[in-house]
């Protein structure tokens, strides 16, 4: 049967993606661990208001639920988490998101977990490692005793559910790792202003008799030098990665010396904002399987130790994460352009992949889907600066001749977070409806090398916003977009950049801001430890009041809608609220909507949702685009003003 698409302007055209169906039927997965012949992986529910299970697939394939309600699994050291639980020898130890405490728990055990510590909410831990050894567990401990926080290497004894120092003295601590004997110990430290992909320490260490740290050696010199994942690739020697030649590759220490494995311009780590990832597992006593990150592509790829030689096995997925041996391959959660992202089993012999836990059924058709194509163009300093953009895709209708489509821009937070082109929904939201998206990898985006990350040290708020600026003039040269119906969007750091470009680019006429930093000064007394320190890197202090939005009211002229979680302890509700009634008094158009029991990011579907209907409402009003499935009664809800569209 051939079907004759319906001419229909952009932005008008139908999508069988609901908001409903994106926010209601889905799930996402993470933190994955093996034991034995079990596969145990995380599960965020937006339809249970946000809550993450933990699950168990065993291997006769049937997945069961090891944390009932009211269980969530979810640390929030660092206030981002990371690394919430850990598996050994059939028995699961996990931290509880309602009061941050461990607990254990078994498949087939159908008693409620047991809760081993008791900090009465005080105390945070991740990293969780078990030390079959010394019968106890190893963790990164966060405690918060009023407006003071301290992070400390702790061990937890299993039956007392006490907790003793092994190290102390840093800022932070991250990713601890025993050795395959169980004797020697490897983490890492870092210390305020530094984050983790600034100057990182990492140390190895011998246990004594009683398990205490002894022998403790420092492998690198944390001067503007990160460091990620170090991992035990037998008794003697560590692999880590390190960005000392400006890019994050393999290195090796064999016990005297540290050597590099494989000298690339290309990626083997990520910027630690959660504490479990990984980008690379051992495999045998000389070889690694790694995500290799080149502007080119994004691959997995079989490194030889000795040798240094990259092979790679497969090139199929836009994102690898969470990589964990399993059977006689591995498993990782895998993003494809279009399919849903799933945890996947790659065969190493065979290079067979086979997908084997999926989130739900593709809500597409492979021809409503929109492809991103990766860009690179210049910026107004001639730097290259890459992006993916997707443009208007819906088998179902084409556009009038000659009209271009208008254009949401996103700005992704961080700032050093990457875009990659894996399938999301809120891209295809639009996309389906006729809209084109441009994502932004601006200069301090990693992936690209330290060179490129360090472009916003002392730039942020100029650099991001150039280089999003320089890609709608990119698009416009080429006759893809609407010059004049262009849109932004950003979360976090993504929310500053957002309503940055709104003070200081015309270009841009109408903004989304979610939990974005409107008033930087304030944001550094009022932010958490982790990122207390971080706007010292980006932003002059005798600038920061200039790069505030806050302080520039006067240069708003276009309309913004804002999002924001009540209990957010990264950037503060008051930040989108101050910004919020600003606005108002001026009478610029604007919304709010305030999200309780929501913290930094949307977990819960009902509002996921809301951001989806409503930004996508908010932008048809006020380019002028005609929608029959607009349904204004959502903004009910919200704070909304001198809507005059």
């Amino acid at each position: 049967m051939i079907v004759v698409a319906k001419v229909a302007s952009y932005g008008t055209w139908h999508s069988p993606l609901t908001a409903q169906l994106a926010t209601t039927d889905y799930v996402s997965f993470s933190e994955l661990l093996v034991d034995g012949s079990n596969l145990y992986f995380l599960e965020l529910r937006p339809h249970e208001g946000g809550r993450t299970t933990l699950n168990v697939q065993t291997s006769e394939g049937g997945i069961f639920e090891l944390t009932p309600a009211p269980f969530s699994v979810r640390t929030k050291v660092h206030e981002y988490g990371g690394s919430s639980y850990t598996v050994a020898n059939g028995i699961v130890y996990f931290v509880n998101a309602e009061d941050q405490d461990i607990y254990s728990t078994n498949y087939g055990s159908n008693v409620v977990p047991n809760q081993i510590t008791k900090s009465g909410n005080n105390e945070r831990f991740a990293n969780l490692v078990h030390d079959d050894k010394h019968g106890r567990l190893i963790s990164v401990r966060e405690t918060h005793e009023g407006d003071q926080v301290l992070n400390d290497l702790v061990q937890t004894n299993l039956t007392k559910g006490t907790c003793k120092v092994l190290h102390e003295g840093h800022d932070f601590y991250g990713q601890p790792s025993l050795s395959p004997c169980g004797n020697r110990i490897s983490f890492l430290a870092w210390d305020l202003p530094n984050m983790p992909w600034d100057s990182t320490l990492l140390y190895i260490a011998n246990f004594d008799d009683n398990g205490d740290i002894n022998d403790i050696s420092l492998l690198t010199s944390g001067t503007k030098e990160s460091v990620f994942q170090p991992e035990w690739i037998d008794s003697d020697r560590l692999i880590f990665v390190s960005d000392r030649n400006g890019f994050w590759n393999l290195y090796q220490f064999d016990g005297n010396k540290t050597s590099v494995i494989v000298e690339d311009h290309a990626e083997y780590g990520f910027p630690l904002w959660v504490l479990d990832m990984r980008s690379y597992v051992t495999w045998g006593n000389s070889r690694v399987v790694a995500v290799r990150k080149s502007i080119e592509e994004t691959s997995l790829v079989v490194v030889d130790c000795t040798s240094g030689k990259v092979n790679p096995i497969n090139q199929d997925y836009c994102s690898y994460s969470s990589l964990t041996r399993y059977r006689d391959g591995l498993v990782f959660i895998g993003g494809s352009s279009s399919r849903l992202t799933s945890i996947v089993e790659l065969k190493l012999g065979s290079r067979e992949a086979k997908h084997l836990v999926e989130p739900g059924k593709r809500p597409l058709s492979l021809e409503c889907i929109s492809q991103a194509e990766q860009i690179s163009y210049f910026n107004q300093n001639d730097q290259v600066v890459y992006a993916n953009f997707y443009p208007p895709t819906n088998d179902a209708y084409t556009a009038p001749e000659g009209e271009r489509p208008p254009l949401l821009v996103l700005s992704h937070g961080g700032p050093t977070s990457h875009s990659n082109a894996s399938f999301r929904f809120h891209v295809q939201y639009f996309t389906s409806r006729g809209w084109a998206v441009l994502d932004v990898n601006y200069g301090g985006s990693t992936g690209f090398g330290r060179e490129y990350r360090n472009r916003l040290l002392n730039n942020w708020g100029i650099v991001d916003v150039e280089d999003c600026e320089a890609g709608v003039r990119h698009l416009a040269r080429l006759g893809q977009i609407d010059l004049n119906r262009v849109a932004i969007r950003g979360g976090s750091a993504g929310g500053y950049t957002t309503l940055r470009a709104l003070t200081t680019s015309s270009i841009f006429r109408a903004g989304s801001s979610l939990y974005g930093v409107a008033d930087v000064r304030a944001l550094a007394q009022d932010t958490h430890k982790f990122e207390s320190k971080y706007l010292e890197s980006l932003i002059p202090a005798d600038e920061m009041d200039t790069r505030s939005p806050i302080n520039h009211i006067d240069k708003f002229s276009v309309p913004v809608i804002f999002y924001q979680g009540m209990e957010d302890r990264v950037v503060p509700p008051n930040q989108t609220e101050s910004m919020y009634e600003a606005l108002s008094q001026k009478g610029i158009t604007t919304a709010m909507f305030l999200f309780e029991g929501e913290g930094h990011g949307f977990r819960a579907a009902e509002h996921v949702r809301t951001v989806l209907e409503t930004e996508l409402i908010f932008f048809s009003k006020v380019f002028g685009i005609e929608r029959e499935d607009v349904d204004m009664s959502f903004f009910k809800s919200a704070r909304l003003v001198n809507a005059r569209w």
